[in-house]
């Protein structure tokens, strides 16, 4: 095998790890998503109110506001491959108990738990992938690690249409259990982090795994001990502004609009099959969402096409808004998912490139941390909005007005990183 460029792995070293870390992602997107397509039937089981269902939607964010900071501070204390081994066995413990359930507050503290796992391995995870690419597919392959949130995510609703009204929700959060063989697949084949290594003094580590994987050994300095408060000093005050208002911005409309998605179109008067089924199209539109992202990331670059996406979401949620019948709901639904996903899969591109390896792992934990604060309140908004309005697409107006801000933000204070490595970038 050849050597590619001095920053990355060889391209199948590359790829094989994006594969295997994708497979992680989505499990982590089904262990999300099972709530969202088996929410009716939990609400009618254990008699919640619409705030109820407000809090057990939030509780899931909340777990990731602690476990992004949390495990991505462990991600850079004990490296990047074992917060993410952690991360999925949090998940594969809480989402089967989840099942067992037998009132909205158990549900919820179950939930929460699992999500501190579910964000902890999506930091860890892109940073470490990021720190393997190559400068000229570094921002496409992040982008395409975060597509499997979508297939996850399908496989989720589509666990519920088929399991659902046969053996009931609890059977489908049982189908989490799958996460324990990504995990020992995760412990066995994902390497740590060269970068990482290097940081912490363990070069011979470091060049077993270069020369295992055909990888030239990166320049990143003299390890250094980095306090919180760098965040906001010098040319990294402005990245740390733009990405916590983005993350805020993005994570509440998405996790407000996706997670109680087939609920509120079954307040339409759809049936649960077939509010599923409407979900399940418009899940599977966030998949041309990620890959147009991808394409665009490494040609447009980051800074603009976050931003378009951000702008194309947005009138979206206010066509929602705006929609008078259900084939209306259904194409500005596909549009919304395509591009607020899309979004998505840019911004874990983006987040881990902004600062350097000495705290990278920490700084995009604290910015996903600060997006789980959006994520916690979207969820409880909607159901605020239902029980003040009963009308089930009005809190999509704030939605629209959040992912505007995070376009205008990201024109603004936003820097471009396409085509340069890492070390260029924080220097």
């Amino acid at each position: 095998m050849k050597f590619l460029n001095p920053q990355g792995a060889t391209f199948l070293v590359e790829r094989r790890l994006l594969l295997v870390l994708m497979v992680g992602w989505a499990i982590g997107a089904l262990n999300a998503g099972l709530v969202s397509g088996t929410l009716t039937a939990i609400r009618m089981d254990l008699s919640l109110t619409p705030e109820q269902s407000g809090i057990i939607l939030s509780s899931w964010l909340v777990g990731m506001l602690v476990g992004a900071s949390l495990l991505g501070y462990l991600s850079d204390r004990f490296g990047r491959r074992s917060a993410m081994v952690l991360s999925l066995a949090i998940m594969g413990i809480f989402t089967p108990l989840s099942s067992f359930s037998r009132d909205w507050l158990t549900l919820a503290v179950l939930r929460l738990l699992s999500g501190t796992g579910n964000t902890g391995y999506m930091v860890t995870a892109s940073v470490l992938l990021a720190e393997y690419s190559r400068r000229g597919t570094r921002g496409m392959n992040i982008t395409l690690l975060e597509s499997a949130w979508a297939v996850g995510w399908l496989f989720a609703v589509i666990l519920s249409r088929i399991l659902l009204p046969v053996y009931g929700w609890r059977a489908v959060f049982l189908s989490s259990l799958a996460t324990w063989p990504v995990l020992l697949v995760m412990a066995l084949c994902v390497p740590e982090s060269i970068r990482f290594l290097l940081l912490k003094g363990r070069t011979a580590e470091a060049q077993v795994l270069a020369e295992r994987y055909s990888v030239e050994m990166p320049s990143i300095g003299e390890p250094r001990k980095v306090s919180l408060g760098e965040l906001f000093s010098g040319k990294y005050a402005p990245r740390t502004l733009m990405l916590w208002i983005h993350w805020f911005m993005l994570a509440f409309s998405y996790w407000g609009i996706f997670t109680w998605l087939p609920d509120l179109l079954a307040r339409r008067g759809l049936s649960i099959v077939k509010s599923l089924e409407y979900a399940i199209v418009i899940t599977l539109a966030q998949i041309p969402g990620y890959f147009s992202a991808a394409y665009l990331v490494e040609r447009v670059g980051r800074k603009r096409t976050l931003a378009v996406y951000m702008l194309v979401a947005g009138l979206s949620s206010f066509g929602l808004w705006a929609a008078l019948s259900d084939l209306e709901v259904l194409l500005w639904g596909i549009i919304l998912s395509a591009f607020n996903l899309g979004a998505w899969g840019v911004t874990y591109a983006y987040t881990p490139e902004l600062y350097p390896t000495s705290f990278r792992g920490t700084a995009s934990g604290w910015a996903n941390s600060i997006g789980r604060i959006g994520g916690i309140a979207g969820p409880y908004f909607v159901g605020l909005m239902l029980s003040l309005f009963k009308e089930p697409f009005t809190s999509f107006i704030a939605f629209a007005l959040a992912q505007l801000v995070s376009c205008f933000v990201v024109l603004t204070l936003g820097i471009e990183t396409k085509g340069k490595t890492l070390e260029e970038i924080s220097q």
